[in-house]
C-alpha cells in the first residue's frame, strides 16, 4: 500500500489541538503580564503623587485639600507633570485629606485610594503593596497612607 502525500485527519487534528493549547497558554500569560504592567504604572503614579504632596507640604506646611475621585487636588498640579491624570482607563486615584488641609503635627493626614473594577488588578496591587507604603483593602479599593514629613503616621 503506497501512501500519497499529505496528512491524515488524525495528524491534522493533533497539530490543531497542540496549537490551541499553546495559544490558550499565551493568552493567559499575556493577561497576567498586562496586569503586572498596570500595577507598575499604579505604583509609579502613587510615588509621583507622594513626592508631589511632599513638595506641596514643603512650600505650604500642609497637604493639599481633599479632592473627588479622579480629580487632582487644588494646587497639586503645579508639582505633577502636565500629562499626569488621576482618572485612568483601568483605575482611578482619589486624594483623601483626613484633616481638611490644615498643617500641624504631620501625623497621618492623607491617603491615596486606588479603585478599579478589576478585582485581579486590585489583588495584585495589594500583594505588591506599592513599594512599602502602608495600605488597607476595602472592597474594590486599596487605600495607601502617605506618611507625614516628620515620619509619623
Amino acid at each position: 500500500m503506497t501512501r500519497r502525500g499529505g496528512f491524515t485527519l488524525i495528524e491534522l487534528m493533533t497539530v490543531m489541538i497542540v496549537i490551541g493549547i499553546l495559544a490558550g497558554l499565551a493568552v493567559l500569560r499575556y493577561a497576567d503580564l498586562r496586569n503586572h504592567a498596570v500595577v507598575a504604572s499604579i505604583v509609579s503614579d502613587l510615588e509621583n503623587v507622594r513626592l508631589g504632596a511632599y513638595n506641596y507640604w514643603a512650600d505650604r506646611d500642609s497637604f493639599p485639600p481633599d479632592a473627588g475621585a479622579g480629580q487632582m487636588p487644588a494646587g497639586l498640579d503645579r508639582y505633577m507633570g502636565s500629562s499626569f491624570q488621576f482618572a485612568n482607563p483601568k483605575y482611578t486615584l482619589d486624594w483623601e485629606n483626613f484633616q481638611g488641609g490644615g498643617g500641624g503635627s504631620g501625623g497621618m493626614q492623607v491617603g491615596i485610594v486606588v479603585t478599579s473594577p478589576d478585582s485581579k488588578l486590585m489583588n495584585l496591587l495589594a500583594r505588591r503593596a506599592a513599594g512599602g507604603l502602608p495600605y488597607f483593602v476595602a472592597g474594590s479599593s486599596v487605600a495607601f497612607i502617605v506618611v507625614g514629613p516628620n515620619g509619623a503616621m
